[in-house]
């Protein structure tokens, strides 16, 4: 996936996602994408280094980059683990397969808003507000690319959106204590 394509990728999730969800379905799979590699690792990337500006010191600012980005990677793993464990009854490989997809793309708001996370009081409501509009994505992505209005109790879908708001929240007091312990 090229620089624009990534971009335009985050745009229309961002703005547009009920009509990136049904692109993404209809579109003919494409043996070499990696949703993982091609498009997650990137977007935390970028994050990552439009952060330097924000702390302006060069050393600090990469260490603290990768940490975060460590942080953020096995965000995304643990939660999509957590999700396959709770959805196990379900053990088709097309739902394990949707699951990584799903949680790659609808936690961009998540990565893109770790920006504001400099803002000392204010970040809880950032983060927030992220964590809230990407659980807004990810079921609506559930709904349109596995069809799991109907097939999947919602006791599961309660669940599975509590896990992933324990992960976010335990992800941003991580983040916050590696801002403190740089001194930013």
């Amino acid at each position: 996936m090229g620089i624009k394509e990534l971009f335009s990728a985050i745009f229309t999730l961002l703005f547009r996602y009920r009509k990136f969800w049904r692109d993404l379905k209809e579109a003919a799979p494409e043996a070499e994408f990696n949703v993982l590699k091609d498009y997650a690792a990137p977007v935390i990337a970028i994050v990552q280094i439009a952060k330097f500006p924000l702390i302006g010191q060069p050393r600090p600012a990469m260490i603290f980059a990768i940490a975060n980005f460590l942080i953020d990677i096995a965000a995304l793993y643990l939660m999509m683990g957590g999700a396959a464990y709770l959805l196990s009854r379900e053990r088709s490989e097309r739902i394990k397969a949707g699951m990584v997809t799903i949680f790659c793309y609808s936690m961009t708001p998540v990565w893109i808003f770790e920006l504001f996370y400099f803002t000392g009081s204010w970040s809880w409501l950032f983060a927030f507000l992220a964590l809230s509009y990407a659980l807004v994505i990810a079921k609506n992505g559930l709904a349109v690319m596995l069809d799991f209005e109907v097939a999947v109790p919602v006791n599961i879908l309660r669940n599975t959106a509590l896990f992933v708001v324990t992960v976010n929240t335990s992800v941003f007091l991580l983040i916050r204590a590696v801002m403190r312990l740089f001194n930013f």
